[in-house]
């Protein structure tokens, strides 16, 4: 196994696009509002999933980012995978830390009574 700088440099090309169409697909409005109207009219099949979700998008969105790292049938496999997991760990990394607030607790409570 030889290095080949220009693979490892096309694999992280391919995955930050990968991780910024994903996350524009499900979580940004897009340019005139495109992304939003696509979520909106998927419905509630699997298109519309698919879409709510940057994860899932970036499994699907990978695909062709895989072909552009290059390789055999096996190595697409891997590098669609490891481009699809590098979507999920920039996802994680980018979500707003958790936070307690003791106000809501008292709401649960007075929404629970109201439903009863």
């Amino acid at each position: 196994m030889t290095f080949d700088a220009g693979v490892y440099f096309r694999f992280l090309i391919a995955a930050l696009a990968t991780w910024r169409l994903a996350f524009l697909l499900a979580r940004e409005h897009g340019p005139w509002g495109v992304c939003a109207r696509l979520r909106r009219d998927a419905g509630n099949g699997v298109t519309a999933e698919l879409l709510k979700c940057v994860k899932c998008a970036g499994v699907w969105i990978a695909i062709p980012f895989a072909f552009f790292v290059r390789g055999d049938w096996w190595e697409l496999v891997v590098i669609w995978l490891a481009l699809a997991g590098v979507v999920a760990l920039i996802d994680e990394w980018t979500r707003p830390p958790f936070e307690w607030r003791a106000g809501e607790e008292e709401s649960l409570e007075k929404d629970r009574r109201d439903i009863r």
